[in-house]
């Protein structure tokens, strides 16, 4: 279809580790902090640029094994004729260790 914009190409496995690697993403300083919480928003919970210009703490819940987002219905992106989106994102199973990932490390 003219006009249409084509689907945006999930960034590789191989370019998150460049990000890491140049230090855009991890908690060493404000900005790659901010950079890793808007990217993992959209990697997890599907969150798209101007959708996370109105979330809040309160949109979020943490578990011992997952971290879980809902649209509120009060953001003007949630659409009043559904139910609000909810996306859960389990890290590991219930009763297994939590392995350290990169943004741990970084901080340590």
């Amino acid at each position: 279809m003219a006009g249409r914009k084509s689907e945006k190409e999930a960034i590789s496995r191989e370019e998150e580790e460049q990000f890491w690697a140049a230090g855009q993403l991890g908690g060493r300083t404000s900005k790659s902090l901010l950079n890793t919480a808007y990217y993992y928003n959209g990697k997890l919970f599907g969150l798209r640029h101007g959708e996370h210009r109105n979330i809040t703490v309160n949109n979020f819940k943490v578990g011992s094994n997952y971290i879980e987002f809902e649209c509120q219905q009060n953001l003007s992106w949630c659409d009043m004729k559904y139910a609000p989106r909810k996306v859960r994102h389990v890290c590991h199973k219930d009763g297994e260790k939590h392995e350290v990932h990169r943004f741990d490390q970084d901080r340590l």
